[in-house]
Parts: C-alpha cells; sequence; structure tokens
C-alpha cells in the first residue's frame, strides 16, 4: 500500500443518517405543542379576564372609574381653592373683627370720659345754672356715643355671626375634602392591588410549562473515513 502525497488532502465523506420519516414526525409534534401551549394559553388569558371583570363588576368598579377618579380629584382640587378662599375670607373678618374691637374699646372710654365729664357738669350745674347749656350739649354727645356705640356693637355681632357661618362652611368643607381624598386613596389602594394581581398571572401565564413543547433530537451524524488507495 502507498503512502498518500504530501499535498493530498484524503476526501472525506460525511454522510448524515436520518432515519425515515424522523423530520417530519418532530416537526408535526412541534406544531402540535406550539398549538396546545397556545390554546392553553389563550384559555388561561380568558379565565383571567374572565374571572377579573366579574370581580371588579361584583366590586362595582367599571369603565367609568378612572374618569370618576379624575373628577373626584377635580372636586377637591375645587373644593381645595372653596377651602382657601374661605380661609382668606376668615382672615380678613377676623381683621375686621379686631378692628372693631379696638374702635368698640374706645367708644367705651370715650363714654367713660363723657360720664365722668357728665357727673362733673352735673355737680356744677346745681351749683351754678350758667352750665346748663353746656350740660346739654354734653348730654347730646353722650347720646350720639351711646349710639354710636350701639352701631358698633351691631356690626360686631354681625361680624361674629358671620364668622361662625364661615367656620361652619369651613369646616364642612373640610370634612368633604377629607372623604374624598379617603375614598381616592382607598379607590387607588385597591387599584394598585388589582394592578399587581393581573401582573402576577400574567407571569405565571406568560411562562411555559416544561412539556407544553417538546425538544427536538439531535440528528446523528456518520463520518466516513477515507481508505488509503493502494
Amino acid at each position: 500500500m502507498s503512502q498518500p502525497e504530501p499535498n493530498q488532502v484524503p476526501p472525506t465523506v460525511t454522510q448524515s443518517l436520518k432515519p425515515p420519516g424522523s423530520q417530519p414526525r418532530s416537526c408535526l409534534r412541534q406544531i402540535t405543542g406550539f398549538i396546545g401551549w397556545l390554546f392553553t394559553l389563550i384559555i388561561a388569558v380568558a379565565l383571567t379576564l374572565t374571572v377579573a371583570g366579574g370581580f371588579l363588576y361584583w366590586v362595582g368598579v367599571d369603565l367609568t372609574t378612572p374618569q370618576q377618579i379624575r373628577q373626584a380629584s377635580t372636586g377637591m382640587q375645587t373644593l381645595q381653592m372653596v377651602a382657601t378662599d374661605q380661609a382668606v375670607k376668615i382672615h380678613q373678618l377676623q381683621t375686621t373683627q379686631a378692628q372693631l374691637v379696638g374702635e368698640l374699646g374706645s367708644a367705651r372710654e370715650r363714654i367713660d370720659e363723657l360720664e365722668v365729664q357728665a357727673s362733673e357738669l352735673a355737680v356744677v350745674a346745681t351749683t351754678q345754672a350758667s352750665y346748663a347749656a353746656t350740660a346739654v350739649a354734653l348730654g347730646r354727645s353722650l347720646q350720639t356715643a351711646v349710639a354710636e356705640n350701639g352701631a358698633l356693637q351691631d356690626q360686631f355681632r354681625e361680624g361674629q355671626v358671620l364668622v361662625a357661618v364661615v367656620a361652619t362652611v369651613q369646616a364642612t368643607q373640610n370634612e368633604r375634602i377629607r372623604e374624598v381624598e379617603r375614598r381616592s386613596e382607598r379607590l387607588i389602594r385597591f387599584l394598585n392591588r388589582l394592578s399587581d394581581i393581573a401582573g402576577d398571572t400574567a407571569d405565571d401565564v406568560a411562562s411555559p410549562t416544561p412539556t407544553s413543547i417538546t425538544p427536538i433530537p439531535p440528528t446523528p451524524t456518520m463520518t466516513a473515513q477515507a481508505t488509503p488507495t493502494p
């Protein structure tokens, strides 16, 4: 037997040994497994959506819930603006009340001074008749001051009533704001919980089972070795 030449590469023959009919069967199994997995996924998603829809219908959540949340948020902002305006009005009324209290105190001091002067003039009038006209003028001034004091007291009472009414309205608005905030928080927590449940369900459904797709076995190949020619 002669040895092959140095520059001559021995020919290699590669022959793939495939059992007849194995490739179509493996493709058919793969397609069948994929269709079964897809059908299982569709059924699982349909069941999940049905259960989620039934649960949402049972708890009273419908397609208008996001709109209701937006409306509630808008209403809460409006109520907050109204509460702010009421607070500004209350501050203004409190300032006015403080001014009225100061004016009322000044009027009372003036009344006290006029009363002292009237007492002194009354004593003098008993001894000197010439001071009668002055006493009458001071009496008229006293009556005017008393009338002004009565008007100031009426304004003060009206201011107190208005402050009480505004405080009642503000308390009602604050209670409504707190109720809207509590409802919004409960609804947001419920939607977040429902979103987490839906996400977990989608993750569980999206992960295929180990038996859903049949793995394709590797095709054996055989390499024929060349026999050196004599």
